[in-house]
């Protein structure tokens, strides 16, 4: 019995050090489908996609027949081979996706893909992915992803939507201010906006606010709303990103990079009203727009944070943005004021590259003083973590594997003297 406890203890102990070898293993893609508040569409998107991968392809399975649906690819170069096979059987609609550039399918290793219609409503739980997604880098060298993950969400990234923000829920909420009169409603996480509080706020020329909490967006629908057909509602709520490649772009000087759940033109011109700091009141900052299609940061407006550290962000379309102290650009923000806080963009001069996210060099750390020794030179090696060298812990694992092994055949070798099996 003791020889027994004795190997179970020592093979679990190499089962956690071949666990622990494999937990490292990189971060899978996921696929995600997102209702994008048009009648029966999703946007097709792919998350943690390295930027090193120019090709790929991997199915999404329908769980029942349908037609093959309408695609609208976000990046239609005619250098790009992008197309959506459909076929049928045993009762199900695979959706194989292909897409080969010439270039990183995605330079922040997140991309929307197309717009896909279908001709019927389709719930989250009628979707599934294939076995497998293979991606080429521009090598053609392949990476095999088993069982890729899958995601279809509603509004706001959540599994189910949280309703939507409608007229009728204005009853009563418009006041007047001077000769202009307003509306400010509190949206809440998860809910959407309906078209037709847009359409009804431009028939009063309403100076709409709406109020998610830590941020706002003010629109003017004096002038009108633009809403295309099929539109039924509009998800604006936004979140703060972080991706290197757009702080490099803007050579590290950005104090803010965020990203819109809608990615189309807003119904009228917008100020989106967001903190940055109290530490930046009356800084003239800069903002641009990521343009995935051209991998470029594109200079949209000079403007000044306010004494309560708000900038507001003029905008005329969904995406990702970055803020920043720095004008890349090469033109001076010296434009007539358009706005409480902001000013008309200048020609931009220069041309702001965003670099592929895997493809940036990562800057050596500063050196430090080295402290004083008394070992010899070649006692002085760097140290991983806990003090140790920085070929203790490799070598360990090494030294537990050989001596794992070899407890394991002279357990067995005495077990079988013994007369006894495992």
């Amino acid at each position: 019995m003791k020889h027994h406890s004795s190997l179970r203890l020592l093979l679990a102990a190499l089962v956690l050090v071949f666990t622990a070898v494999t937990a490292s293993a990189a971060q899978q893609p996921c696929i995600v489908l997102k209702s994008n508040g048009m009648e029966n569409q999703y946007t097709l998107r792919l998350d943690a996609f390295q930027s090193t991968f120019e090709s790929v392809q991997f199915d999404i399975i329908v769980d029942r027949q349908i037609e093959a649906p309408k695609v609208t690819w976000r990046d239609n170069s005619p250098a790009h081979l992008q197309e959506i096979l459909t076929t049928t059987a045993e009762g199900k609609t695979t959706l194989t996706v292909i897409i080969d550039h010439l270039r990183p399918i995605t330079n922040v290793n997140s991309v929307e893909l197309a717009d896909l219609t279908f001709s019927q409503n389709l719930p989250a739980s009628a979707f599934s992915a294939g076995e497998e997604m293979i991606a080429l880098d521009k090598d053609q060298a392949e990476t095999i992803y088993r069982e890729p993950a899958l995601k279809v969400t509603g509004p706001s990234g959540s599994e189910s939507g949280g309703g939507s923000l409608g007229w009728s829920d204005a009853s009563g909420s418009i006041r007047e201010n001077g000769s202009k009169k307003t509306l400010s409603l509190r949206v809440h996480s998860g809910e959407t906006v309906g078209q037709d509080l847009f359409r009804q706020a431009a028939e009063e020329k309403l100076l709409l606010t709406l109020d998610y909490g830590s941020y706002k967006w003010i629109f003017d629908t004096s002038k009108g709303v633009s809403i295309p057909a099929g539109r039924i509602y509009y998800d604006l709520s936004a979140e703060e990103i972080s991706f290197r490649s757009l702080s490099t772009a803007v050579e590290g000087s950005d104090i803010l990079q965020l990203e819109t759940a809608y990615s189309g033109a807003l119904p009228c011109d917008a100020l989106l009203a967001w903190p940055v700091g109290e530490e930046h009141a009356g800084k003239t900052v800069y903002l641009s727009f990521y343009n995935e299609n051209e991998t470029r940061l594109e200079y949209r407006a000079s403007v000044t944070v306010t004494e309560e550290g708000i900038v507001e962000l003029p905008l005329t379309r969904g995406g990702r943005y970055v803020v920043s102290l720095r004008n890349v650009w090469g033109q001076p923000a010296n434009s007539s004021p358009v706005g409480p806080t902001q000013t008309t963009p200048p020609e931009s001069e220069a041309e702001v590259t965003v670099l592929p996210e895997d493809q940036l060099v990562t800057p050596p750390e500063p050196s430090e003083p080295e402290p004083v020794s008394s070992l010899p030179p070649e006692a002085e090696e760097d140290t991983g973590s806990g003090g140790l060298p920085g070929w203790a812990l490799p070598l360990a694992g090494l030294l537990v594997l050989i001596a794992g092994g070899t407890a394991l055949f002279f357990q067995l070798r005495a077990g079988k003297d013994g007369g006894y099996n495992i």
